[in-house]
């Protein structure tokens, strides 16, 4: 996948990357899109599609605290099973601190549990509500203890007995794609497909996988003119060098606080260090040598003991 690594990669790519998320919710929620959204259900969900709606892709809050809806696509299906679909391309806030991934995993239960009960409750039996299925690509591992790229999720016991089909969540790792990109485009499987499609879609260093794969599935052959004709319009090429702009801010920003509070926290332990220091026979040029910090910082250090 692609990634911005300095200023130079401001520079809009000829074809737009499906892997950026608002390039990703541009593409499956675009007019002509239908057909792919409807292959990409089903090929993630195994489920027979005839009909896909797409919907609000922001649903309404109706209250400013509660957590909002940030999915890109929220579609149902002519069975009248509703989805959502998104793309997390960048580390969430606060998991890249952690080795388990929490975060996106939580919100994901959140998100949809919100999704299912949120229907109309009120005469209608509970065999026939809806069902709610999510579905995320990431563009980094949440799940590192397994080798998998694809996880489904769903209410079973330890016995992996179902207890219902109502709901279920689904991950694919976009990062656990280096083996089956190796892999014949017609021995891979639908899931396999549109996940290298997501992920390498508009690098020009894969152009012949993409093209062996709009060969073989008409569905990424219909998402490909349809991703040229986003990468042509000149509103969207602005949308995503703002979006790029941004997320390069912010992560200047982040990386600037992480220097600051490490520089001082280094400090503070040069400082406790001076204090000890102080109380032997060492000079105040040794000391300031020793802990890096200046004559002048040492000597009013000395006068405040």
């Amino acid at each position: 996948m692609q990634e911005i690594t300095s200023a130079k990669d401001f520079e809009v790519p000829e074809l737009l990357p499906p892997s950026e998320d608002g390039v990703f919710r541009t593409l499956l929620t675009h007019p002509d899109a239908e057909p792919v959204l409807r292959d990409v259900i089903e090929s993630f969900l195994h489920l027979s599609v005839v009909k896909v709606e797409v919907r609000n892709t922001e649903l309404p809050i109706s209250d400013i605290n509660e957590k909002r809806e940030r999915f890109d696509v929220n579609c149902s299906i002519d069975d009248g099973s509703q989805i959502e679909i998104e793309m997390q391309s960048q580390i969430m806030g606060g998991d890249s601190k952690r080795v388990d991934y929490k975060i996106i995993k939580d919100r994901s239960i959140y998100y949809l549990c919100d999704l299912h009960s949120g229907q109309p409750g009120r005469g209608i039996r509970y065999e026939n509500f809806l069902r709610s299925f999510q579905i995320t690509f990431c563009g980094y591992t949440v799940f590192t203890e397994q080798e998998d790229f694809i996880s489904h999720f769903s209410f079973r016991n330890e016995k992996g007995q179902e207890l219902s089909n109502a709901v279920g969540i689904v991950f694919i790792e976009l990062s656990k794609l280096n083996d089956i990109i190796k892999k014949p485009v017609s021995d891979m499987t639908g899931e396999e497909q549109w996940s290298i499609f997501f992920a390498y879609g508009g690098d020009k260093k894969y152009v012949d996988l993409i093209n062996k794969l709009c060969k073989v599935r008409s569905g990424i052959k219909m998402a490909e003119e349809v991703l040229s004709s986003i990468s042509r319009d000149e509103r969207e090429r602005a949308l995503f060098r703002s979006r790029r702009k941004f997320q390069m801010d912010m992560d200047h920003n982040l990386a600037v606080a992480r220097d600051e509070g490490r520089e001082e926290g280094q400090n503070e332990t040069a400082v406790r260090i001076a204090k000890k220091l102080l109380e032997t026979k060492l000079s105040l040029e040794e000391i300031a040598k020793a802990t890096g910090l200046t004559l002048q910082e040492i000597k009013a250090l000395r006068g405040k003991q």
